[in-house]
């Protein structure tokens, strides 16, 4: 059976929980409704696939009352805890393991500094596997709210479950839509129908994979509009720890454009043949905005300039961040298709995009 085959059969028979819409929105209506938790701000403290997911969704909303501790800047932390409201802010941490370093280490932190500023079984939030782990056992014991973190599930493969739409629809009321974008990915993808002007995950893969064998494993994606800029970071991780083993794989670059013109380009464009590009930016809605149309400018005379010197471009897209209905749409598409991308390439490369195998020998040394 091909890659697209095998793929495609895994996604009928729905072995991949994190793309079974029925399973995924059973799991996240059971969740919201027993869940009371309505603050005019948010902190949210996790690592890697346990945040990206939901962070870049509040980038792509341009949200000011979304914080992200998902770093361990003491002095960030103390900026961003000295701007808010305290008492109408809701912490969640998130950890599938329970056993993050940092996620235990800023709980730890955040329970010490606000035990005796607010109510810590009313204003935190815990998602996490239902386990002995440090990060269940405190949350249980304190009275905490716990939402089960699926152990099917993966971190960078997480957003379409709890761990990624619970803290979204704290910001976004319309969850649906990105479901009906996971919909109409699953569904174009198992018909082989991708809408107009779309590179489909097959297609993506397959150029991707022949690029690979061609020496260039350095993948710049150049990012046009500062709402996206989260998005890509979380493609670097998804395509990175999915497929960089066992010799196999790329490293994806994420480049905000226009600013990485004026530092950037001169290699990219002169420097060694091992690069391919995909171009993401934002449709605004007001076109007679000078600023905007500037950057579109940019973009198209960077799309002519990487095809007068023969530099592979993969692939490009536009989202529409100023209609709200619309962008939770788009990214649900995208997260759908980016994911099955990645199981194409995996599949191809004969590694396995669940393990990360490599990353346990950094903890090890960790005290």
């Amino acid at each position: 059976m091909n890659p697209l085959e095998q793929i495609k059969d895994n996604v009928i028979k729905n072995r991949y929980p994190f793309l079974d819409l029925d399973y995924l929105k059973n799991e996240y209506k059971n969740a919201k409704k027993t869940l009371s938790f309505e603050f005019d701000s948010y902190i949210i403290v996790g690592i890697g696939g346990s945040s990206q997911g939901s962070k870049a969704f509040a980038g792509a909303l341009n949200k000011k009352n979304i914080h992200y501790f998902d770093h361990l800047s003491s002095r960030e932390i103390n900026r961003v805890m000295d701007s808010i409201n305290i008492k109408k802010t809701g912490f969640i941490f998130i950890s599938k393991s329970g056993t993050t370093s940092e996620v235990l280490t800023l709980f730890d932190h955040l329970s010490g500094l606000l035990k005796d500023k607010l109510s810590i079984e009313k204003n935190f939030l815990v998602i996490t596997e239902e386990n002995t782990a440090p990060l269940y056992t405190l949350a249980i014991h304190m009275g905490i709210h716990v939402i089960k973190h699926d152990n099917k599930i993966g971190g960078r493969f997480s957003i379409f479950s709890n761990t990624g739409l619970i803290p979204i629809s704290f910001f976004y009321n319309n969850i649906d839509s990105i479901f009906l974008g996971l919909k109409s990915s699953i569904d174009n993808f198992i018909n082989e129908t991708p809408t107009k002007n779309e590179v489909s995950p097959f297609l993506a893969a397959s150029k991707k994979f022949k690029l690979i064998q061609e020496g260039k494993n350095i993948n710049i994606m150049l990012f046009y509009g500062d709402e996206l800029f989260e998005l890509g970071n979380w493609l670097k991780q998804l395509f990175a720890e999915s497929l960089g083993k066992n010799g196999f794989g790329f490293l994806p670059i994420v480049s905000k454009m226009t600013q990485d013109q004026h530092s950037l380009l001169q290699l990219y464009l002169d420097g060694p043949k091992d690069k391919f590009f995909e171009i993401y930016s934002v449709t605004y809605n007001e076109n007679n905005d000078f600023i905007d149309i500037t950057l579109a400018n940019h973009k198209d005379a960077m799309i002519q300039t990487l095809e007068s010197e023969n530099l592979p471009i993969v692939k490009h897209t536009n989202y529409s961040v100023e209609s709200i209905d619309l962008i939770g749409y788009q990214l649900g598409y995208l997260f759908a298709n980016s994911m099955l991308e990645v199981l194409i390439l995996a599949e191809m490369g004969c590694v396995d995009a669940f393990s990360q195998d490599a990353v346990e020998r950094q903890k090890n040394f960790l005290k």
